[in-house]
């Protein structure tokens, strides 16, 4: 006696069944699907029974799995810390590994999430780039796991990630990343703010825009002059000031960058 909506809704709720098998079709199953699998992943993680080895005695691998796959297929745009946390809260007192259980249910989640990925045989070079900067948003991760891998199939990719990679070494631990005008006295270093300027202008509304193929297109276009940068410009210069201001500026650069990924994580042979 279930109006149709209600009947099909939970059916569908329990989609997908197994791997590679239907997904639901309607929004109401799809979100009473999700639902479900956040509580049974909450609460098996409040309590301590999360999976060790091959024991999984909940499938909550399966139920992860799912989860990621109704996201994906809807392209629901949902925070993942967010609603793990909610779904915690609701277990009220009940729950006896509180202080961990929604962090390790993410990185739970997150693990499945990467093991998805690598399966549609994205390089998991590509998929670590994505995921160590940012885990949160699956639908936006895999977003930026598609335009990077994309990316590096260009030729000059390699390039720049190597010069890349040179950055994040110089910068390690540095803070700072508002660079000086007044400051910049190379004529290269100049270029390149110039360029960062350009560059930042163009690819932020894209990045906030979550489109990142086009984002990646121009971000590209940093490759010359920051190779031309390291060819003549010495960034531990012995004037604090300049020092400084030279690591502010490729802060700064590698900050938009990190929008994406870790770059330096890519293969750079």
């Amino acid at each position: 006696g279930e109006k149709p909506l209600v009947a099909e809704a939970i059916a569908e709720h329990y989609m997908p069944i197994r791997a590679g098998s239907g997904l639901p079709t309607g929004i109401l199953g799809a979100l009473i699907g999700m639902a479900d699998r956040l509580d049974t992943i909450a609460g098996c993680f409040g309590i301590g029974q999360k999976p060790s080895g091959v024991a999984d005695p909940f499938g909550l691998r399966r139920q992860a799995l799912g989860l990621i796959r109704i996201l994906a297929d809807k392209g629901f745009n949902l925070s993942i810390n967010t609603v793990m946390a909610a779904a915690l809260k609701l277990y009220g007192d009940k729950l006896t590994a509180r202080d961990t259980a929604q962090e390790e249910a993410v990185n739970f989640i997150k693990g499945r999430f990467v093991n998805e990925q690598t399966g549609r045989d994205i390089p998991a070079e590509t998929v670590e780039a994505v995921v160590s900067v940012g885990f949160d948003d699956i639908v936006d991760s895999r977003c930026r796991i598609e335009a990077l891998h994309s990316a590096s199939h260009q030729a000059s990719f390699p390039l720049l990630a190597g010069s890349f990679k040179r950055v994040m070494n110089i910068i390690r631990g540095h803070q700072g990343t508002d660079p000086t005008p007044a400051l910049l006295v190379v004529a290269e270093e100049k270029q390149l703010y110039d360029n960062y300027q350009r560059i930042r202008q163009e690819a932020m509304p894209l990045l906030d825009g979550h489109n990142y193929p086009a984002a990646m297109e121009i971000l590209l276009r940093i490759k010359e002059p920051i190779d031309l940068f390291f060819d003549k410009v010495m960034v531990m210069d012995d004037d604090l000031a300049v020092r400084n201001n030279r690591l502010n500026l490729l802060t700064a650069i590698a900050d938009l960058f990190l929008r994406v990924g870790d770059f330096s994580k890519m293969a750079v042979g």
